[in-house]
């Protein structure tokens, strides 16, 4: 089907979306960025925090010892909520927050599969550590190429002004 009529129908969400919220711009990126960030950051709690523990509390309901929980402590998740926090919010600081990020994810990552390469470990937990690594580092590759080729990426959403009923700065209570 083509033509003028279907086209209006299709797009009657998109400017209903729009009425609703004139900052939106259906920036297709900006969710892409944000859902891979925020499951980056769900698979790192999963892979380094919760199946470790996990892991032990099934052993020793067995009746075994597994030894402590072999927990890979890592806090780049925050970044990288924060990272979708700011991109989300089309903040002012998002591409600069973002290039900054992607930059040192890729170095920390290089030089840890560096590193990894010397004397390859094959166990499970490694080969979890090594698949959200993978998962980083083609991310972040990805994320600052976009950065790099779309000059001012994201464009920062405008003042929305106060929240509503919210005081002006001059106002009294």
């Amino acid at each position: 089907m083509s033509g003028g009529r279907s086209e209006a129908k299709m797009s009657a969400p998109r400017a209903a979306a729009a009425d609703r919220n004139p900052k939106c711009n259906h920036d297709g990126l900006i969710a892409f960025a944000v859902f891979g960030l925020v499951v980056m950051a769900a698979w790192t709690l999963v892979i380094k925090y919760l199946a470790p523990i996990l892991y032990v509390v099934s052993e020793r309901a067995a009746g075994r010892s597994p030894g402590p929980a072999p927990v890979m402590w890592d806090f780049w998740w925050v970044a990288h909520l924060a990272l979708a926090w700011l991109l989300w919010r089309r903040h002012a600081w998002a591409r600069a927050a973002g290039m900054a990020i992607a930059a040192a994810e890729i170095a920390v990552v290089t030089v840890k599969f560096i590193a990894y390469m010397r004397r390859p470990d094959l166990s499970f937990w490694r080969l979890l550590w090594f698949t959200n690594k993978v998962y980083v580092l083609a991310f972040f590759v990805v994320l600052l190429i976009v950065f790099l080729r779309r000059k001012g990426w994201p464009a920062p959403a405008a003042d929305p002004g106060p929240a509503p009923g919210a005081l002006s700065a001059g106002a009294r209570s």
